[in-house]
């Protein structure tokens, strides 16, 4: 690299702009062509570099191998995961028959709110009693109709898809798990042996804590966001408070979504149809999570990361518009790869032709 800017009689700008170019335009195939072909090997590689500081700590406090310290340590990770999992998932599907139990009772409660805000316009905009909901109504089953025309065939097909699909699922997870277990006994050396070497744990070093912060900062959000709105909920008798805590974060952590897309409507209808202490507990609910998002993104990840609300929300977009919903997280996740393979390889461009690079 240094004999081809050497020969090259540009300026430093100029190199640093091909530079970057180079690395953007490589980050984007990467993630385009080479990731969907790696990804269960790059995650064993993330998770390896997650889990080998306890595989360390397990083997001064036990005196064991690498190898049963690694296993152990895998056991252990995958029965606490799959215990969370059962607990969560256990209430949530619990709620989920309540709720389709009772499905009828909570559509005419729709129905009869839906009718006491419609009054109120019709009322507002001086309209013919009943217009606005006769509107309301045809808009919302016209709605409905072409959502079940077109999810049906989807649901169809993604269900024979996921069948299809199993036997390579298992098989990606098995050669995950087995990846994982090997990374874990080899990390130290993966990341030593020559020149690539030097070079990957230079990048890797700072990229690896950077993109855990990130993943760390995104997660802590997300699960605070779930317990207030879960806890929130429960206080305020919701009987699915576990289910709608879980989907409000998530529409939470959604670009200009935000958890207000589902509480501001909802608070509002409950204060219109009468049910004041519902409705203002509703509204207090999307306060309190606007705040707390809007007190732990600068803590978690502007402070770390380098990177504003305003540009985390840049990145996620551009990222969603390459990649789909995996650009959420492909998005910054790409800018910090490249912001640090960017810095490390700019060191190794001389400031003056014929410069030996520092």
């Amino acid at each position: 690299m240094k004999d081809f800017f050497n020969e090259i009689k540009v300026n430093k700008e100029l190199r640093k702009g091909i530079l970057l170019a180079g690395i953007g335009l490589g980050i984007f195939l990467g993630f385009r062509y080479l990731l969907p072909l790696v990804i269960p090997f790059l995650i064993a590689f993330i998770l390896a570099g997650i889990l080998r500081p306890a595989v360390d700590g397990l083997i001064r406090l036990i005196h064991c191998s690498e190898m049963a310290a690694s296993v152990l340590i895998l056991i252990l990770v995958a029965g606490a995961g799959w215990l969370v999992s059962y607990c969560l998932l256990n209430g949530i599907w619990r709620q989920m028959e309540n709720l389709v139990t009772y499905l009828p009772f909570y559509r005419e409660q729709f129905l009869a709110g839906l009718n006491v805000c419609c009054n109120y316009i019709d009322i507002g905009l001086h309209l013919k009693s009943g217009a606005s909901l006769l509107y309301a109504t045809e808009t919302l089953t016209g709605i409905f109709s072409d959502f079940r025309t077109a999810l049906l065939p989807k649901v169809t097909n993604g269900t024979v898809n996921i069948l299809k699909q199993a036997g390579s699922a298992i098989l990606l997870l098995f050669i995950m798990v087995y990846s994982m277990l090997c990374m874990l006994k080899n990390y130290p050396r993966l990341l030593k042996g020559g020149a690539a070497g030097k070079w990957l744990q230079k990048i890797w070093g700072r990229t690896a804590r950077l993109l855990l912060l990130y993943i760390k900062a995104e997660g802590s959000i997300a699960l605070i966001q779930a317990g207030i709105c879960s806890l929130g909920l429960w206080i305020l008798g919701n009987p699915y408070f576990l289910l709608l805590g879980g989907f409000i974060a998530i529409v939470d952590a959604l670009p200009v979504l935000g958890s207000g897309m589902m509480l501001i409507p909802w608070g509002l209808l409950r204060l219109l149809t009468g049910d004041v202490k519902m409705g203002i507990g509703v509204l207090l609910l999307y306060l309190l999570c606007t705040v707390n998002r809007q007190l732990l993104e600068p803590r978690l990840l502007g402070r770390h990361l380098g990177m504003s609300t305003l540009l985390t929300l840049f990145l996620m977009y551009v990222g969603y518009k390459l990649f789909g919903i995996l650009g959420f997280l492909l998005g910054p996740v790409g800018f910090i790869l490249g912001r640090e393979i960017y810095l490390t390889l700019v060191k190794s461009i001389p400031e003056h032709h014929g410069e030996e690079p520092g």
